[in-house]
């Protein structure tokens, strides 16, 4: 009834607005008259504007538009899509990066933008007008769009399902293909970090050309990112960062831990024999070992792209189109070693095993089997993740009148295709495992063997899992080391057909249209590791899915002249979009979409928008089926860490009645209290898709002003407000969630989702996606943009984008608090990029600041809780710890040769500014990094070198 509701009122008030114009007797004539004479020429200069389907020559809209264009991404220190929209102001931190080194399932080493901090699925990417293939889960991998093919980048800020379809709730990124080029270019780029690591390196060239009636642009690209690693920055080279570096740490460590010694958990002395008893000593806090060490930053990458695209002009109206992409995109991720242990595979070092301290072969009174933790040191786990894009696309487009109207026309069709292959090491085969670890003796010629004299287990390799670093040799390794293979992919096919055109000359202008009826089919797949499947590998198991839907949509959008060149308004003109969507998957959803725009006097232009959007579900949110999953949480029941310390009655009752005393505390994997909040589990938990699942739905508001003053030359100002309201949202129910509804809200079916084990640590959790609750996020847009007058010594031009954001409050629902996240965790309040570009000849420099507003995070340490008294509205009082805003500074300058060259040289984060600490972004893993720093921010000072030279 609303999306009714909103359409109705759109046109009821559009309706208005012409009749007061028509009865206007001061609206002037002349335009009529003059446009009839110079449609022609209108028709040949129109384009198609980022947030609408109408072709129009003017490239003014009733959203806001931000741009970037091929000439500012070139003064830039940044080659990949990826890195440069993570900078712009309306991005939130990424929740996949080349920091995100703890993914390693089909995102790994992929690159997504998430405007206004919405996620990834929620922001609609687009070339040239055109959807982009997404993987299962809805995100598009931004490095698998070439950076040398881009003219311009449109960031439309503003939701727009009744021009797009779904996702386009947060807004849309689309980005514009180079075209109509004589000639060619070639670049090439080389930067590394100040400390002479993460090397960047990347080649293209583009050449174009026309031939006749021919034209077409062809382009290539390879690019090489070297890694960064956790132990070369003073932030990851332990867990919990420099202040605390004892503090985080794992306590599987290479050499091994018996947790059930005689007097309890006791660790083998550095490089002492494993066999024997007296080598150990009693396991504390100093023997845990730091995985840092042996994890990436940054992980390493390669990319390599092809594109061409192609126009024939058939007749004066008519000409056809075609365009192809191919690219590949490898990445490599290393993370510590496994931690192997008892508890995580349920497997224990045999009584009978030669290599027992406590076992019989050593001569033990009372031969036991033993529980154990060691960590995999000999081979880290390292992801390879290759990802190929496939895409082609024609059409035809042309024009035609009928009587004085002009009218255009198009029909494409595309297909998308991505093709993933993930290899892994340094996991483990749990079958052979417990043959390696099952009893095993000594032979007569020297060399252990499996099983027993007499009865030796062929092909099987005995294994000294307490041994210390370096303690497993090559043979072990193989033996009970597995490598994983697996393959994923997705496919997309889209069929459009639009016209548009005029309508009806009004005093104020002609009506114009467009129109058009769309098909989509989305299909996916995830084939994990086979062997991994079946559960008899330490490799986190999912189930192998896949799925598919299609779509098919009918849209129209209207803009209507209401009043142009009276007084008080030299122009009025409203917007109006609707797009009718049928789902095989859920149904159907009518989405609708009002706009305006008013110019007072010439030099100002007040716009605004009320526009309905959806997200439907995407393949894995439906059919993605279960997967393992090691969760940071936090036990309520914990007296230390947990809601019982913090005096919450329900919880201390119902931790009570679930029969965990006054001193329970949440253990790590040595059995040892955790020391911070969010450790992450011991044994793995369940996550998983939801076919029942329902589309959201949101309303964004948008209204604001671009003041261009006539008395300052060069000088554009912009100032908008948003409004984004998320309902039905499709959100994973975390494991805290689970742990809370039941203990502290008392959600009987949520303590079903879970099991205590004999020590009455939390095991089996489950957790699924589902629909709750609301998201709201408001906040404002400033735009500066001011070409000072030319002066002897140079052209200067003044850039500022800032946003503030006012609001970003989540209502999971009924019973739950609100989190109101602003200035928290990775919502900055203010995100700020301000410029300075200088140009005199042939030299130019570009200055560039970026800003982060500070932030405040749960308290993790008492010593720097700066804010102990903080108050959470609907909560009370959460102690916070509060983090520093900071700005880093960019510099580069260039030359322009005599040859048709330009050479340029910057430094990104010239300054070499730290970052800050933020712990909730190991805890949380904020944009999966595990490190005590915010991906967004810079890891170092960057110089960087780039030669362009055109033909």
């Amino acid at each position: 009834m609303k999306q009714k509701t909103l359409l109705a009122t759109a046109i009821t008030a559009a309706l208005m607005l012409q009749t007061w114009t028509v009865s206007a007797q001061d609206a002037p004539s002349s335009t009529a008259q003059d446009s009839a004479s110079t449609d022609q020429a209108k028709q040949l200069d129109t384009v198609t504007v980022t947030g609408s389907r109408i072709r129009s020559v003017d490239m003014e809209t009733a959203q806001p538009v931000f741009t970037i264009d091929r000439a500012e991404i070139l003064k830039q220190g940044y080659v990949s899509v990826g890195d440069i929209l993570s900078h712009i102001t309306a991005a939130g931190s990424p929740s996949y990066s080349r920091s995100a080194v703890l993914t390693s399932n089909t995102y790994a080493g992929s690159s997504t933008v998430e405007l206004r901090g919405l996620g990834a699925a929620r922001t609609l990417v687009l070339v040239d007008g055109r959807r982009w293939g997404t993987n299962a889960d809805g995100f598009t991998d931004l490095d698998t769009i070439p950076s040398s093919i881009i003219e311009r980048i449109d960031v439309l800020k503003d939701g727009a399902s009744a021009i797009y379809g779904s996702d386009a709730i947060a807004g849309v990124i689309n980005i514009i293909t180079r075209t109509n080029i004589k000639g060619g270019d070639a670049n090439v780029y080389y930067g590394q970090y100040g400390k002479g690591d993460g090397a960047q390196q990347q080649y293209d060239f583009t050449w174009g050309n026309k031939l006749g009636k021919l034209s077409y642009v062809f382009s290539g690209t390879y690019a090489k990112e070297d890694p960064v690693w956790a132990s070369d920055r003073d932030f990851s080279r332990y867990p919990l960062g420099p202040r605390h570096p004892t503090e985080g740490l794992s306590s599987f460590g290479p050499g091994g831990l018996i947790l059930n010694g005689p007097d309890g958990p006791i660790k083998l002395n550095p490089g002492a024999d494993p066999t024997n008893i007296g080598n150990y000593h009693d396991f504390t806090s100093a023997d845990k070992y730091n995985a840092d060490q042996q994890m990436m930053l940054l992980n390493g990458a390669k990319r390599k792209s092809l594109f061409g695209k192609t126009t024939y002009e058939i007749s004066s109206d008519i000409s056809a189109h075609a365009d192809a992409a191919y690219t590949e995109r490898t990445a490599n991720i290393q993370v510590a070693g496994y931690p192997i242990g008892t508890s995580n595979t349920g497997v224990a070092l045999d009584k009978d095993s030669y290599y027992n301290p406590l076992g019989s072969q050593q001569g033990y009174a009372a031969p036991q089997d033993v529980e154990f933790l060691r960590r995999g040191v000999e081979t880290p786990r390292v992801t390879k993740n290759t990802l190929k894009t496939y895409r082609v696309g024609a059409g035809l487009d042309g024009v035609f009148q009928v009587g004085e109207r002009n009218f255009n026309w198009d029909v494409n069709a595309f297909y998308n295709k991505n093709h993933g292959d993930i290899f892994g090491t340094g996991n483990y085969n749990l079958l052979n495992l417990e043959k390696a670890l099952g009893p095993s003796f000594k032979d007569t010629d020297g060399v252990v063997k499996c099983g027993s004299p007499g009865a030796v287990i062929a092909g099987c390799t005995p294994v000294n899992i307490l041994s210390g670093a370096g303690g497993l040799t090559q043979q072990m390794r193989d033996y009970i080391g597995v490598n994983t293979n697996g393959t994923y992919g997705t496919q997309t096919t889209g069929f459009a057909a639009n016209i548009g055109g005029d309508v009806v000359q009004l005093p104020a202008g002609m009506v114009q249209f467009a129109a058009g009826v769309e098909y989509r089919r989305e299909a996916g797949y995830n084939r994990p590791d086979g062997f991994s499947q079946t559960g008899n590998s330490t490799d986190l198991a999912s189930d192998s899915s896949s799925g598919k839907y299609n779509t098919k949509e009918a849209y129209a959008e209207l803009n209507i002249p209401v009043l142009v060149d009276i007084t008080g308004a030299k122009l009025l003109s409203v917007d109006l979009a609707s797009r009718f969507s049928k789902y095989s998957t859920f149904g159907n959803t009518t989405n609708s979409k009002f706009g305006i725009q008013w110019k007072p006097i010439d030099d100002l232009l007040v716009r605004g928008s009320i526009s309905e959007g959806f997200r439907s579900p995407t393949i894995n949110d439906l059919y993605g089926g279960q997967s393992q999953t090691f969760d940071n949480y936090t036990d309520p029941c914990d007296a230390t860490f947990g809601a019982v310390a913090n005096g919450n009655a329900n919880a201390i009752a119902a931790c009570r009645a679930a029969g965990l005393g006054a001193n329970f505390h949440q253990t790590d994997s040595s059995g040892l209290p955790v020391d911070s909040v969010d450790s992450q589990s011991t044994t793995p938990f369940l996550s998983g898709s939801n076919v029942k699942l329902q589309p959201e739905t949101s309303l964004s508001k948008t209204l604001g002003f671009v003041y261009s003053p006539s008395y300052v030359d060069g000088l554009n100002l912009s100032l908008d407000w948003y409004n984004i309201r998320i309902k039905n949202l499709i959100s994973s129910v975390s494991s805290n969630d689970v742990l809370d509804d039941c203990y502290l809200r008392g959600i009987q079916s949520a303590c079903g989702q879970f099991s205590r084990d004999s020590n009455g640590q939390v095991i089996n959790l489950s957790h699924t996606l589902t629909n709750r609750g609301h998201l709201e996020n408001e906040g404002y847009d400033f735009n500066v943009a001011y070409r000072l007058p030319k002066l002897s010594f140079g052209q200067f031009k003044v850039g500022l984008d800032t946003n503030y954001v006012s609001k970003y409050n989540l209502n999971p629902g009924s019973g739950y608090p609100i989190s109101y996240d602003v200035g928290q965790y990775s919502t900055w309040r203010v995100r700020s990029n301000a410029s300075l570009d200088w140009s005199y000849g042939n030299f130019g420099a570009t200055w560039g600041v970026r800003y982060y507003s500070g932030l405040k995070e749960d308290c993790s340490f008492v010593a720097e809780c700066s804010l102990p008294n903080y108050f959470t509205p609907g909560v009370g009082i959460t102690p916070k710890r509060q983090v520093g805003g900071i700005a880093f500074n960019d510099l580069s300058v260039r030359w322009n040769t005599s040859w048709n060259g330009t050479i340029s040289l910057g430094a990104n984060n010239l300054f070499n500014r730290q970052s800050p600490l933020f712990y909730t972004a190991s805890s949380n893993s904020i944009g999966n990094s595990g490190f005590v720093a915010n991906p967004s921010y810079d890891i170092g000072r960057f110089w960087y070198v780039r030669y362009n030279q055109k033909f």
